[in-house]
């Protein structure tokens, strides 16, 4: 089923101008769904935290926190380019609050230089009322043949 017709895919898709980023990654589709959009030349990225996103204390895990940063940064950083992708060399991340099963997470980031090699990107993960994690990374870019 296509995520027009997948129940499940519309219910977690946080509104219709969201498209789920990478349906056919396998560590992606269990962690998320995770989504995007592109608005006012900017590229955001969302999931609404459901229960499995959450840990034993009933807040959402830091490692699938981080996971979406990364996903985030990724996604910034190629978009717009005719790289076939990058790959994180250097990751970094400051959780500032917690964000909560029924909150719509939302992430923006923001490519601060880009080089023939590598990507330096930085950006923040929120909720409509609080930033959750402020995070950094150092990119190596795969470049088209």
């Amino acid at each position: 089923m296509d995520d027009k017709t997948d129940y499940f895919a519309n219910k977690r898709n946080p509104d219709e101008h969201y498209r789920h980023f990478d349906p056919e990654d396998p560590h992606e589709v269990n962690t998320g769904p995770f989504h995007w959009r592109k608005k006012g030349g900017q590229v955001q990225f969302a999931f609404r935290a459901e229960r499995k996103h959450c840990n034993s204390g009933g807040i959402v895990h830091g490692g699938l926190l981080m996971t979406f940063a990364d996903l985030m940064m990724c996604g910034t950083a190629t978009e717009g380019t005719d790289d076939r992708g990058v790959y994180t060399v250097a990751f970094n991340a400051e959780f500032v609050a917690s964000g909560e099963e029924g909150d719509l997470v939302k992430a923006r980031a923001e490519v601060v230089r880009r080089t023939p090699k590598t990507v330096f990107i930085r950006g923040e993960i929120y909720t409509d009322d609080r930033i959750v994690l402020t995070c950094s990374a150092v990119l190596r870019r795969i470049r088209a043949a």
